[in-house]
């Protein structure tokens, strides 16, 4: 790990992303700063993962097939706070622009990062997300 880059060892990151390269090089990114990552190449799977694992922070993109990343943030935050409502989420997709950023946030993301990002734009994002008191939404 770059020694400026912060640490996220000991955090549980759920990356969902239909890309399999996309996946595999944030999955990659991430677990170089000490994150546990659990990847998901689907919206479907990542709910499942969501109401069956303790994860600090979601990093989704949001232009996948059969459900969409918007669809899917909307979907854990109908889950009972138990199963993850809450857990602060990253949209990390490759629009940008303040139109989604809006949308982003309207459907229940706490962030917006336009991919590609730079790995210190990424960690710092998720560093800085991850210290979001718990209740946030509430």
């Amino acid at each position: 790990m770059d020694n400026k880059n912060p640490s996220l060892c000991g955090i549980k990151v759920l990356v969902v992303d239909d890309n399999e390269d996309t996946l595999a090089l944030t999955k990659l990114m991430l677990g170089l700063c000490g994150a546990e990552v659990i990847a998901s190449p689907t919206a479907a799977e990542g709910l499942e993962q969501v109401q069956m694992q303790r994860l600090d922070i979601i990093v989704s993109d949001v232009s996948m097939p059969y459900m969409d990343g918007y669809q899917f943030i909307r979907a854990v935050r109908n889950l009972p706070a138990h199963k993850g409502r809450d857990i602060p989420a990253l949209a990390f997709t490759a629009f940008h622009g303040p139109e989604y950023s809006a949308r982003a946030f309207d459907a229940g993301f706490q962030a917006h990062l336009s991919k590609p990002a730079p790995l210190e734009m990424l960690v710092e994002t998720v560093a800085g997300m991850i210290s979001l008191p718990r209740n946030f939404l509430n």
